[in-house]
């Protein structure tokens, strides 16, 4: 009777043994790259211990005990039971990744393995894949308790049969690599011309799992500049002529450029996007004002730009989170010209004995508009040897076109088929107006005596090379 005393209490040591739970947690931390990918990623992880008993064939099946991977470090975001994907890899020394069911993860018992066999005691081994693509994912640490259970057989065989299930999900914001050069290209007198100016969009590509503030700030206070055209000085152009905002945003706000980095959104922020990737719209833009104010010279304007994404400091992991990339901002003005006669008709009439004596002028406020992106001389001259009236004529130089009373920076010529200049080496300008007085002076005036009374014309060109 002592034999059998001592066996029985043998037993129950094993059976004790047997019942003991342990603490255990099955940890999956979600690669950033199957997040930006929204790719699946799958783990292998020792997920406790079969303890097998001899004569009994198990159905291994597992539950989870909650609703949804629930937010264990605060703020409203859950992830679906349905990401979640568990295969049986192996018990103890043996392999049934080829026998074993994949099953999703629900609140429902699945059976993720029948066995042939009485299975040996040993390592319980599952592949835990989790689908990018089925959720938009907010860093943080999710979990869900588990159950596995194992039948029929009674106690559960599988040790902790409860384990608790995380998904970690790690705090990032990571714009595209470069950025590259943003170009402002000024090309037509139109864009100058425009109370709107210019207005390019760089788009750039972020994925995030943390809301964030954008900012944006410049190397420089002023555009360096570069040119192999002519010029009289070199341009200085703040970088603050340039507003920078985000477009399709409902938080951004606009700034003028600065060296100091500034907010592009409210303190709201950017939260994050559905699947985690987005596309920003960058907006830079010059108004019409600005343009003829510090981008009239032709060349290259260049200015270093960083954007800075911080994370906003309410937002789970605690502390700061900071990604920055850098490029170049740049305004390229053409080599434009453009010279424009308001009135294409000038006439200039004798109609007395006065006219004879003293002479005749004609003003022409505004009669020239002159557009030109580099410094430039003005030329005028006439396309015919003299003023005709059918077979009758009038010699050119009786005629001088000048400037207007005011007028500055105009020379007076004599009319000629040789272009006479009427402005030397003047500074780029958009849309000056020329205020231009045309006459024929008392000291000319004898050479239409004797004349035929009629209409004497010719062509006038304004150019800016000698033609």
């Amino acid at each position: 009777m002592l034999k059998k005393k001592l066996h029985i209490s043998f037993i129950l040591l094993l059976y004790m043994g047997v019942c003991t739970p342990l603490n255990a947690q099955i940890s999956v931390t979600l690669p950033e790259a199957n997040i930006t990918a929204r790719s699946n990623y799958t783990v292998t992880l020792s997920s406790g211990t079969y303890n097998g008993l001899v004569g009994l064939i198990p159905v291994i099946e597992v539950k989870a005990n909650t609703a949804n991977f629930a937010n264990t470090v605060g703020g409203t975001a859950t992830v679906p039971l349905n990401a979640a994907f568990l295969k049986i890899r192996s018990i103890g020394s043996l392999s049934v990744l080829g026998s074993s069911t994949e099953v999703t993860l629900t609140t429902a018992y699945q059976v993720m393995y029948t066995a042939l066999a009485n299975l040996s005691s040993g390592a319980f081994v599952v592949d835990y894949r989790i689908n990018s693509a089925a959720n938009t994912w907010v860093a943080g640490i999710y979990r869900t308790p588990i159950q596995f259970y194992t039948g029929v057989l009674s106690p559960n065989r599988i040790t902790p049969a409860t384990p608790n299930f995380d998904i970690t999900i790690p705090a990032f914001m990571t714009p595209q690599a470069t950025l590259g050069t943003v170009n402002l290209p000024v090309n037509s007198f139109s864009i100058y011309r425009a109370t709107n100016g210019l207005s390019v969009t760089k788009t750039i590509s972020v994925s995030n799992t943390v809301p964030y503030i954008l900012s944006l700030q410049t190397g420089s206070s002023l555009f360096t500049f570069n040119t192999s055209l002519p010029y009289n000085q070199l341009p200085s152009s703040a970088v603050s002529q340039v507003s920078g905002t985000l477009t399709g945003i409902g938080t951004a706000t606009a700034i003028n450029l600065s060296t100091t980095s500034q907010a592009l959104t409210t303190t709201t922020g950017i939260g994050v996007p559905t699947n985690n990737n987005q596309v920003l719209n960058a907006a830079f833009s010059i108004t019409g004002a600005n343009l003829k104010q510090s981008f009239v010279q032709a060349g290259t304007y260049l200015v270093p730009i960083t954007f800075t994404w911080n994370k906003l400091s309410t937002a789970y992991p605690s502390g700061t989170l900071q990604t920055s990339r850098s490029g170049n901002l740049q305004v390229t003005v053409s080599d434009l010209s453009e010279v424009v006669a308001n009135q294409t008709n000038v006439s200039l009439a004798f109609s007395s004995a006065s006219d004879y004596q003293q002479g005749v002028s004609k003003q022409m406020p505004a009669h020239l508009k002159i557009s030109k992106t580099t410094p430039y001389n003005l030329y005028v001259r006439a396309l015919t040897s003299s003023l005709t009236s059918g077979a009758n004529q009038i010699p050119l130089n009786v005629l001088r076109i000048g400037p207007m009373v005011g007028q500055t920076g105009m020379n007076t010529v004599t009319l000629s088929t040789t272009s006479q200049q009427l402005i030397n080496t003047a500074n780029p300008v958009i849309d000056r107006n020329l205020n231009v007085l045309y006459s024929i002076p008392a000291s000319e005036t004898n050479k239409l005596l004797g004349k035929p009374a009629g209409s004497y014309s010719t062509t006038i060109v304004f150019s800016f090379v000698a033609l």
